[in-house]
């Protein structure tokens, strides 16, 4: 019986020397081929979209931030109203005022020139407001049908002013008076919606993702309503809506001249125009314009002709003038004429009534 031989470690001479040498080579790899540049071409082409992603992620967050701000802004520009008598001056600052944390700064009168720079530079792009707020309620007409000349503020603003005490005696009055629900003839609301401050917000935020600009002002229209002029120069258009009930008289003031406040904007009547060429990689194809076709009537012949007997066709009633009943129909023929007296039958003349076992089967 052989000997086992011993055990020979790493460190000893000799070691590991019946074993054959292991050359590691890659796979199709030539020499002559030069490999420099493959990780940059590599990393440009997976750094692409995860760049874009980030950038989303960050519009995102700056995004409902934004909308976040704005929400409260408006809310604020509302309480001022609601206790000033829809004063559109107290209106504007309130909400200016809350629009500081988006341009926070070290004090509170550098964040204010951050403010009024953005502003400016919007006003300057877009050619009007940096943002607008519509009054929507109370309207015009609601100061026609509700006001009150007896009013204080009525008198010493020489402008109309609708009543905000005791609205639901109000309203009983007005409906004692004849007025349907209380509603007023010409606004066609009842008391509580005349002393409603519905406010409607436009904000415009200004995209950093790089393209989204380009592809705002291909959607917008810089000849329509301010969201879609907005988006022609590059913004995207914020709209909140809130709604208040007045603490106070409400007053039909003079609209400011800059824009901010407004009456509730109506869409253009005139057609809008054509759209410029589009240029950049926004395009999209655009085939020739379908032909309209005519409609032509529908072949067959005409609804409900008369049929046998004067019966019609299933095809549907014949129209009848507003205010009449339908046509009683038809009676139909007495059993005794449709089956006769015929003994296979079971019946006579005389009969009225068959069973289900009087009538032959295979029938």
């Amino acid at each position: 019986m052989s000997a086992t031989p011993p055990l020979q470690c790493a460190g000893q001479p000799g070691a590991f020397s019946t074993l054959p040498p292991v050359f590691i080579q890659r796979k199709n790899s030539d020499p002559s081929v030069p490999q420099s540049g493959a990780g940059i071409v590599e990393f440009a082409i997976v750094a692409v979209p995860v760049l874009l992603l980030g950038l989303g992620a960050i519009e995102s967050a700056q995004w409902l931030f934004t909308r976040q701000a704005v929400s409260l802004a408006l809310l604020e520009a509302g309480r001022a109203g609601i206790t000033q008598h829809a004063s559109p001056e107290a209106m504007i600052d309130a909400f200016e005022h809350a629009l500081l944390p988006l341009h926070a700064s070290a004090s509170r009168s550098l964040a204010r020139n951050r403010l009024e720079s953005a502003l400016a530079q919007r006003r300057q792009r877009l050619g009007a407001a940096p943002w607008r707020i519509e009054i929507l309620s109370p309207a015009e007409a609601a100061y026609r049908d509700f006001a009150d000349p007896a009013l204080l503020i009525s008198r010493q603003s020489g402008r109309a002013a609708i009543n905000n005490n005791y609205l639901h005696e109000q309203n009983l009055r007005h409906r004692a008076t004849g007025r349907p629900e209380g509603r007023g003839p010409v606004s066609g609301v009842d008391i509580f919606q005349a002393n409603t401050l519905a406010l409607r917000l436009s904000y415009l935020h200004e995209p950093a993702v790089p393209g989204m600009k380009a592809l705002l002002s291909m959607l917008g229209n810089s000849q329509g309503t301010y969201r879609q002029r907005a988006m022609a120069a590059g913004y995207l258009p914020m709209v909140r809506e809130m709604a208040f009930i007045m603490q106070s008289h409400p007053v039909s003031w003079t609209m400011p001249e800059n824009g901010k406040i407004v009456g509730p904007e109506r869409p253009a009547s005139n057609p809008p125009s054509a759209a410029a060429h589009c240029v950049g990689v926004w395009c999209l194809p655009q085939g020739p314009e379908p032909i309209a076709m005519a409609e032509t009537p529908p072949a067959g012949p005409p609804p409900w002709p008369s049929g046998p007997a004067g019966l019609p066709n299933s095809s549907g009633p014949p129209p009848q003038p507003p205010g009449t009943l339908p046509p009683e129909p038809a009676p139909l023929p007495a059993l005794d004429d449709c089956l006769g007296s015929d003994p296979a039958w079971g019946l006579t003349p005389s009969s009225k009534v068959a069973t289900w076992g009087q009538i032959p089967h295979g029938v």
